[in-house]
């Protein structure tokens, strides 16, 4: 392999862009505006990537080709040479190990979700590998309700998680980080943005995103987590049945990078569960709560039994909603027990 062989190899891979940003001879490669490979044209000898610390140091005990990235974090950073003992394989290899997340970029698919799904069930496929699609035949939501997009206008993506670590009982937590992640990013854009529970995203009084987190089982644990995202960014015209979709492009009049706005989720969703491994749950708890929708007053809600009016008292762990009517009667509902009156 040569400087060419791996600037081709990088920008095969979907949305990766080339820039100079330090000099004129330090070619950097970045995904969703995260750096993952330097190439170095003066000395067209070398490519720093990143890498785990551990795997890191094993990889400099192995091959000589592999040494503490110059100007770089040593423990983050390797330096490859092209011309010693690593094979284009093993480049190529780590090439894919540096990429911030593995993104599979495709046109179309019925759902991002069945897509990640049918390639977890085929091959191992890595924690956070997303898959971004540009149009969904048959997007699905919550109460098995359809997604409607645009083609190209909107953010549709799924990502796969594999938190064994995290009891069945506890696996509200991933509907709070994935709903807090998307949550803080639309504040950038628009404001306003709350957390309707258990996790659909409203700005105002109008649902901007959506998401159906499918979760499986091994024993008392969480092996798979899948988690689909719909968020409305560019689409100026909503034709279907629901009641109150509503779109940044709406909302500030002007079209946003769809691939910007799923760099800075997914870096949030790293964040975050980075806290949920070290075990900070009420970190997210806390800021789950403090982001809900219509967590202050009186409200219009609707059971089995009929409607009524009642505050949020808080979110339970295991995702239960408690209300408090009129009447100072507690209530306790599982997701689809009860709707709000909007």
């Amino acid at each position: 392999m040569n400087i060419e062989s791996a600037r081709e190899y990088c920008l095969r891979k979907k949305a990766v862009t080339e820039c100079f940003p330090f000099d004129e001879y330090s070619l950097v490669m970045k995904v969703m505006d995260k750096m993952f490979a330097l190439i170095d044209l003066e000395g067209a000898n070398t490519i720093s990537l990143k890498c785990d610390p551990d795997y890191a140091i094993e990889l400099r005990e192995h091959y000589s080709a592999i040494e503490g990235a110059y100007h770089f974090h040593k423990k983050y950073w390797n330096q490859v040479y092209f011309d010693r003992d690593a094979d284009d394989k093993l480049i190529k290899q780590l090439i894919d190990h540096s990429f911030p997340v593995p993104l599979i970029h495709i046109a179309k698919a019925d759902s991002t979700n069945g897509y990640l799904n049918a390639l977890c069930e085929k091959e191992k496929v890595s924690e956070l590998t997303t898959v971004v699609a540009d149009f969904q035949t048959a997007g699905r939501g919550q109460r098995g309700n359809s997604w409607e997009s645009e083609d190209g206008k909107n953010l549709m993506f799924s990502f796969v998680l594999y938190p064994t670590f995290l009891e069945a009982r506890k696996q509200f937590l991933l509907s709070q980080i994935a709903s807090l992640a998307v949550k803080e990013t639309l504040d950038l854009y628009i404001g306003d943005v709350s957390i309707k529970w258990p996790n659909d995203i409203y700005w105002k009084d109008k649902k901007i995103c959506g998401m159906l987190i499918e979760n499986d089982l091994m024993g008392i644990h969480i092996s798979q987590s899948i988690a689909g995202v719909g968020i409305n960014i560019n689409q100026k015209e909503f034709h279907s049945s629901a009641p109150n979709p509503i779109s940044i492009i709406q909302i500030t009049h002007r079209e946003s990078d769809r691939m910007e706005i799923l760099a800075q989720v997914l870096q949030r969703i790293k964040e975050y569960y980075k806290i949920l491994q070290e075990g900070d749950i009420e970190f997210i708890t806390d800021r789950y709560q403090a982001a809900l929708f219509r967590k202050e007053g009186i409200h219009f809600y609707k059971d089995s039994e009929g409607t009524f009016n009642a505050g949020i008292v808080e979110v339970e762990a295991d995702g239960h909603l408690v209300l408090q009517d009129e009447t100072g009667k507690i209530r306790r509902y599982l997701f689809k027990e009860v709707q709000y009156i909007l």
